[in-house]
């Protein structure tokens, strides 16, 4: 019985690992890009939202308008469960804000939890 030479061997070796990174690669990849989007999506919830806090005339504040329209397009260009996740929070917050101009201190509580919600998210 002949098992092959060393170099048959080395050569097989060569080329399941060869398919095995073809075969990986991608869905490692897409999944770095997904943990990526996920942290940058909780970024900019958590830091407008941060902002909104203590503003006046929350309305007209960029702060206010970077969060809706954010929410907004995420939400529909979004594939990915955890951001969806994340960006209803966005959405919820923007809810708990309403028409508000300034915020009570109800409504700043209800914000802090939502945000204390966020940062146990895992990405």
């Amino acid at each position: 019985m002949e098992i092959g030479s060393l170099a048959e061997w080395v050569e097989g070796f060569g080329e399941l690992l060869a398919v095995s990174v073809a075969l990986f690669l991608p869905y490692y990849q897409q999944r770095q890009d997904n943990k990526k989007k996920n942290q940058r999506a909780k970024q900019v919830i958590t830091s407008t939202a941060k902002d909104l806090l203590n503003l006046d005339k929350i309305q007209n504040s960029t702060d206010y308008l970077e969060l809706r329209n954010f929410v907004a397009i995420y939400r529909v260009l979004s594939t990915n469960d955890k951001v969806l996740k994340i960006i209803e929070v966005g959405s919820n917050i923007l809810d708990i804000i309403g028409t508000s101009n300034v915020l009570t201190d109800q409504q700043k509580q209800a914000i802090q939890q939502k945000l204390e919600n966020l940062t146990t998210y895992k990405i």
